[in-house]
């Protein structure tokens, strides 16, 4: 091919250049572009950063006024708006109530509204010239986006509002579709995040009240009753509802309080009953154990554990009433004394009533038998007596100043049972005493079981010398004196059979 035809023509040169030129001008179009399209991918990436600052920080708010206050602090910082608002409903459907604002001199409090300005489902952009703008004049707003608010039910309940005044119009980019999706994605979080706020407050006051009502319940049904019985609340117990279980009973009785309540009147009795009760339950509670009845003067408790924890109740409850004592003799007021009656066994824990009203209770010998023993403190001069059953579980009987009483047969029951005294609340001086004549009272015990009331006086004759106000002692002198006149007949067996409850 020679040169000239190498050679290109003058038309074509230029078409080539056309088509650079062309090709040039398309890269220079897609560049900027590109370099837009990346300029709002970063203000998208500034927003959704701000969005989860917020989302952070909204979080460890704790109230209503700081959480607004935050919210339109994050609207202005994502996306440069120069004022914004919260609104919510109000008990009119035709107006809201700015509960938040930032940017305006001095808001209107409130605004008129109607459902046909804002698109309850969605986020729009207005213009002064819309009917939403027109009605809210007093904003002098040339612009404005809003997105609504919705309850935890999910209905309207106000919206956010941001935009650009009349004045400022010049001063600030105008308000489009890209300030859409981040603007509704960072209201719905705040409306979210306050829902959410609301639940947990319900949610918290529901427990609450929750806790009080079965605070209150447990005065009435000890949650104990309800472990025991397998339920969770008292709304689960039904009549019939029982449990078989090993149990610790204590009873507990005040002396002649059939005397003070005629001197204190109805009023005054029931005071000191319940500064009574106020002085020792805290002692039943401390060793694991619960009130299951009042019986008028009385008290009968339960301890589901250790036979142990009764015996240490007992003693707890008469050093707390001592207190009370000095308290009451301060005042003028007589002492209470009460005696306390212990065993352990199987009985019957459940609900007693027809149905309208029911009581916890418990069923069975075992229950009996702590009030037929408390009774006979008052034969034995005692404060604090158990039966052999209780003894028999001790884990740490040595732990406890104890000795034997009687054999005894109460109403009620064909067999007898053993009864101990437990003395550590006796007085120190006759505490002294019993300790120095147990060993002459057992062996008193041992002639008067065998028959032998002679030798068995003599022995308890000797206690009372040396223990002048040991009740026991001289209760089983008076026995072998009425023995010795008249002798028992039949198989002498050296049980007491108690003729009265």
């Amino acid at each position: 091919m020679t040169e000239a035809e190498n050679k290109r023509s003058y038309e074509e040169l230029q078409a080539i250049c056309e088509r650079l030129e062309a090709e040039g001008g398309r890269h220079l179009v897609i560049q900027r572009d590109l370099s837009r399209t990346k300029d709002r991918l970063d203000r998208e990436l500034m927003r959704f950063k701000a969005i989860q600052k917020f989302i952070a920080d909204g979080l460890e708010v704790s109230t209503v006024a700081e959480f607004n206050t935050l919210t339109l602090e994050s609207i202005i910082e994502a996306f440069e708006f120069e004022v914004a608002l919260v609104l919510r409903t109000t008990n009119d459907p035709e107006s809201l109530v700015a509960v938040g604002e930032f940017g305006f001199d001095d808001p209107p409090a409130l605004l008129p509204f109607s459902p046909d300005w804002i698109d309850l489902d969605d986020t729009r952009i207005f213009d002064a010239a819309d009917p939403l703008l027109e009605n809210w004049r007093e904003l002098q707003l040339a612009q404005a986006i809003v997105c609504p608010l919705t309850d935890k039910s999910g209905h309207f309940n106000g919206a956010i509002l941001a935009g650009v005044t009349v004045e400022s119009a010049d001063f600030f980019e105008p308000i489009s579709e890209e300030h859409k999706s981040a603007f509704s994605v960072l209201v719905r979080q705040a409306s979210a995040l306050w829902t959410n706020r609301e639940l947990n407050e319900d949610i918290k006051s529901h427990n609450e009240r929750l806790v009080d009502l079965t605070s209150s319940y447990s005065r009435f049904v000890p949650f104990q009753f309800l472990e025991l019985l397998n339920r969770e609340s008292i709304e689960e117990i039904g009549a019939g509802d029982a449990a078989g279980l090993e149990m610790n009973v204590l009873f507990a009785d005040i002396r002649g309080f059939t005397t003070m309540s005629e001197k204190l009147g109805p009023q005054g009795a029931f005071a000191m009953l319940n500064e009574f009760l106020s002085a020792v339950e805290p002692a039943i509670e401390q060793e694991n154990g619960f009130v299951n009845q009042y019986q008028g003067d009385a008290i009968m408790a339960l301890f589901p554990g250790e036979a142990d924890a009764a015996l240490r109740c007992a003693v707890a409850m008469l050093k707390e009433t001592q207190g009370l004592n000095v308290r009451r003799k301060s005042r003028g007021e007589d002492e209470i004394r009460f005696g306390l009656g212990i065993t352990s066994g199987p009985l019957m824990l459940g609900a007693i009533g027809g149905g309208q009203r029911l009581e916890s209770n418990v069923v069975g010998d075992t229950a009996n038998l702590s009030a037929r023993t408390e009774s006979m403190t008052k034969l034995f001069g005692a404060q604090i007596l158990f039966t052999s059953h209780t003894m028999e579980r001790l884990q740490d009987p040595g732990k406890f100043e104890i000795r034997e009483l009687d054999q005894v047969i109460v109403v009620g029951r064909e067999t007898a049972v053993t009864v101990y005294e437990l003395m550590d609340m006796n007085d120190p001086d006759l505490k002294a005493q019993k300790q120095q004549i147990q060993s002459q009272f057992e062996k008193g015990l041992e002639h008067y079981r065998a028959g032998e009331f002679l030798p068995a006086c003599k022995r308890f004759e000797a206690c009372v010398a040396m223990a002048p106000d040991d009740q026991a002692a001289a209760l089983y002198i008076e026995r072998c004196r009425g023995h010795v006149e008249n002798p028992p007949s039949g198989d002498w067996t050296g049980l007491t059979v108690m003729g009265q409850k």
